[in-house]
């Protein structure tokens, strides 16, 4: 059990450091028979200290400290973490393929197209009870560990019953109250749901399987399908007053105690409506031939007569995003005998996104200032089952078991993908007429995830040495199936007469309009990569290990992970055409034998060394090894997939001197080292107006960073006899990261090229991709935080100042052979003040709280850079948000 497991960890531990020395000092008259044995260090329980591996923990106290309602959010305080796009966690400055997340010690899927990490945002900190971030690889988790592993625990009994309720509100200087677009869609989204209006209609339903929609069918047919697609409901951009943010939560659980047996229940549902708007300038840079950069497409001038200079022209991005997040937990646990302990866990997880956008740009080639209307809703879901137990049996040596199996399911549906351009002329913007012109497409993913696992310990003792031995299995097989279809509506025989052209766009693509003269629809997806894909991974892992206490002051821990993985990946156009060959694109079989040691050793007072070594994995993700065409919704970017990628190998050194003084009180500094062999990088590729990328293998990379956090209360109570003073304790809570990543540009890249089913690999130099001893993309040189703060002696009250700060990274890497630069984003700092207050009203307690979020009001950016040169590729506004929260415990 984990209690038992800690609680030998900690006496293995004190062995360590509770030494008995000679008495130092004695009672001169005690009697001469009485031992008296000084110790020699204090022993202070630390979960970061009890472990043999470097990692770092948030508890609940952390969570209502830092007030953070989303874990994506909670994890940024992580000394060497941050995030990307607010979802999804970075570690020691490798991005979310070099890492894992792990619910209750089952993998998690994801609902993401376009990766196998889980986004974190969709986590409620009202679900968790604690998470650990281990930095260093441990064999009794998955070989793919470069960064570390998220471990999010959920709470199993309760200590007695309660039921909480709460909601909280919030407005955004940008947002809130202010100008937002967005379109009328179904009468139940805000609650998250469609109410059936999103659905594929009948007519195209009927053919969806088995045929591509165009001239191929009878013209009454294809008529009758594309009235059959919503029409205003979906297509029309209106402004809005944007409302202020809210959410609600219920919290509830009891425990029923009988001789020898507990039965516990928890409850938790969350339900959430928020609003953002974006503002700001995009475009796409080019080196031309002169060595300067220029736009391609940017932002054009006020009076759209021409493209605009570095740093001026209008604010050609325009978009709000109206988030609904609904989710719910039911845990069930038995605890019987205080040594066997099986809890059932069924969690939901949902989250809804209704978008609306406009973008105007001045296209260089076409020489013009066009602008695109958007539409989108994106359903994303996780539903995740659990079954887990823990027994320790003293009959046999204090051995102790754990084990679990789980099933989960992650989906995302995003129908009725729309946009619409326009062209931009002497009496204002008209719609272009054309089929590149218009576009509607639904796509869909399935990701499912299946893991059942064994994990063994025994403590022996072998002569003096205390030992702890340990040995496991586990099986996960993830499946996933991801599709798109793309149509569009264009000119008929006659076309769309030029006087309509002009009118809104529904009005245009009317039913009266949809003939086989004016308005025809034909699918326009999967005409030079297909656009579905099937991917699965399959991982038998096995694996054995030791903790032994060698003296009284060094601690050994080692072991080996063996892992056999299969990974195939097939695209194939949708429905199937005759284009695809057929055959599996990418299958991959490796074997590997992954080891790992850790030393720590307690040389002085509270004060250890810790040092690291293993080898560990990271192998390719679907979406990045499937050779089709997808949108990324994020940056409004198409990307493309490589089925030659290889996996990534890598070496991992690490060091931590850390000096305890107190409860949850310390000080360290770390350093650690990795080797990277095919490190994956998303680099841009030349495709249409757009920055689009693709991926590739840099033949290798290394990384070296530092660590150094801080932890101290302070009691001022017996200095200064003040009320904000004297019934309170202060701490400080501050690190930071220093992270410095070069990639090697000697040796070779493959790129895919080809179509359909039938790819070819293109073996290039290196060089003309990879600038030599640039970072690895996404890494940031330097992560800092910290925190001020206070809590009342009676817990009644706390406040904090937040600071965080993460420094420039690579958002896609540079095409050097395509003249195409890097894409640097500034990533916001954010100053934050948090205070929370436990209040009697009509003899009840309330929790209440406020807070200021981004005081500073930094914004977002995403610049290309050359010869001097700075162009806007994203920038917009964050604003200050301000959010108040009441809640009761009964």
């Amino acid at each position: 059990m984990k209690t038992n497991r800690m609680a030998f960890m900690a006496a293995l531990l004190a062995s360590t450091t509770l030494v008995p020395a000679a008495a130092l000092a004695q009672d001169a008259e005690s009697p001469s028979d009485v031992e008296v044995i000084t110790v020699r260090y204090q022993y202070i329980p630390e979960a970061r200290r009890v472990t043999s591996e470097v990692s770092a923990s948030l508890s609940i106290d952390d969570l209502i400290t830092t007030g953070d309602s989303d874990l994506a959010g909670a994890l940024v305080r992580i000394t060497g973490l941050s995030t990307t796009q607010g979802r999804f966690v970075v570690v020691r400055g490798l991005n979310e393929r070099y890492s894992n997340t792990l619910l209750n010690g089952s993998p998690m899927p994801s609902p993401e197209p376009f990766r196998r990490a889980a986004p974190l945002d969709i986590f409620p900190t009202n679900i968790l009870s604690n998470v650990l971030v281990q930095k260093t690889f441990s064999p009794r988790f998955p070989g793919e560990f470069g960064g570390g592993v998220i471990g999010i625990e959920t709470s199993a009994l309760p200590e007695e019953g309660f039921f909480t309720a709460g909601a909280d509100g919030s407005f955004n200087t940008v947002t809130t109250g202010n100008r937002g677009i967005t379109y009328n869609g179904s009468d139940t989204d805000w609650m998250g749901y469609d109410d059936g209006l999103r659905d594929i209609p009948a007519e195209l339903a009927s053919v969806f399987e088995t045929t591509r929609v165009g001239n191929n069918l009878p013209a009454d047919q294809q008529q009758a399908i594309g009235r059959s697609l919503v029409n205003s409901e979906l297509w029309v951009v209106q402004n809005v007053d944007t409302d202020a943010n809210g959410s609600i939560s219920f919290n509830a659980g009891d425990r029923y105690d009988f001789e020898n047996f507990s039965l516990g229940v928890i409850a938790a549902a969350q339900y959430s409506n928020a609003w953002e708007t974006r503002e700001g300038q995009r475009g796409k840079g080019r080196i031309g031939a002169g060595d300067e950069l220029v736009y391609e497409n940017g932002p054009p001038l006020a009076d759209r007569s021409g493209i605009a200079l570095p740093g001026e022209g209008i604010n050609n991005f325009f978009g709000t995003e109206n988030t609904i997040d609904v989710s719910g937990m039911v845990s069930v646990g038995v605890d019987f005998y205080n040594d066997h302990s099986i809890n059932f866990l069924t969690m939901a997880l949902r989250s809804t996104s209704k978008e609306a956008r406009i973008e105007e740009e001045f296209n260089a080639g076409a020489n013009g200032v066009f602008r695109t209307d958007s539409t989108e809703w994106f359903e994303r879901q996780v539903l995740f089952n659990q079954l887990t137990g823990e027994h320790l049996f003293d009959s046999l040596g204090g051995l102790s078991v754990e084990w679990r199996i789980s099933d989960a399911t992650a989906t995302r549906d995003a129908p009725y993908q729309r946009s619409a351009d326009y062209a931009y002329t002497n009496t204002g913007y008209v719609y272009e007429g054309t089929a590149n012109g218009n576009s509607t497409s639904f796509s869909e993913v399935e990701d499912n995830t299946s893991d059942y696992g064994v994990d063994l310990e025994l403590p022996v003792e072998l002569g003096s040495m205390d030992v702890s031995l340990t040995a496991g299995y586990a099986n996960t097989s993830r499946e996933r199936d991801a599709w798109t279809r793309r149509f569009s509506f264009a000119p008929g025989s006659v076309g769309i007469p030029s006087d309509l052209l002009s009118s809104r766009i529904d009005y245009i693509f009317a039913n009266q309009n949809i003939t086989d003269e004016r308005l025809r629809l034909i699918e326009t997806g999967g005409l030079s990569l297909p656009e579905a894909y099937h991917g699965q991974l399959d991982v038998d892992a096995y694996y054995v290990g030791a903790d032994v206490a060698l003296t009284d002051f060094v601690r050994a821990a080692f072991g080996a992970r063996f892992e056999d993985g299969e990974l195939s990946v097939d695209t194939f156009a949708f429905p199937a055409s005759a284009a695809d060959s057929g055959l599996v694109e990418t299958q991959q079989q490796e074997d590997y034998v992954l080891p790992a040691v850790t030393l720590t050793w307690t040389f002085a007072d509270n004060l250890q060394l810790r040092t690291g070594y293993s080898q560990t994995i990271a192998r390719p993700q679907f979406r990045e090894l499937a050779f089709a065409e997808f949108f990324n919704t994020d940056t409004d970017q198409r990307f493309q997939g490589n089925p030659y990628l290889e996996n990534t190998e890598m070496t991992n050194y690490d060091a931590r001197l850390e000096y305890y003084f107190g409860r949850e009180q310390f000080v360290t500094v770390g350093a650690f080292y990795k080797e990277l062999t095919n490190p994956i990088e998303e680099f841009i590729i030349p495709i249409g107006d757009g920055l689009n990328t693709s991926f590739i293998n840099a033949p290798s990379a290394t990384l070296t960073g530092a660590e150094f956090e801080y932890e101290k209360t302070f009691d001022f109570s017996d200095r200064w006899d003040q009320p904000f003073f004297n019934d309170r304790e202060w701490f400080v809570k501050t690190n930071y990261t220093y992270i410095q990543s070069e990639v090697s540009g000697e040796g070779t890249v493959t790129v895919a090229q080809g179509a359909f089913g039938s790819p070819q690999a293109l073996v290039l130099n290196a060089a003309g991709f990879i600038e030599d001893g640039r970072a690895l993309q996404g890494q940031s040189e330097h992560l800092f935080n910290v925190q001020v703060g206070f809590e009342t002696f009676d817990g009644r009250a706390r406040g904090a100042l937040l600071y965080n700060y993460v420094s420039d990274r690579t958002r896609a890497v540079a095409n050097l052979s395509d003249s195409l630069p890097e894409i640097v984003e500034q990533v916001p700092s954010s100053l934050d003040f948090v205070y929370s207050r436990t209040i009697n009203v009509a003899e009840a307690d309330w929790d209440v709280g406020f807070s200021v979020r981004n005081i500073l009001g930094d914004g977002y950016s995403a610049t290309q850079n050359a010869g001097g040169t700075e162009l806007a590729v994203d920038t917009y506004d964050l604003g200050t948000t301000f959010s108040v929260s009441v809640s009761r415990t009964w």
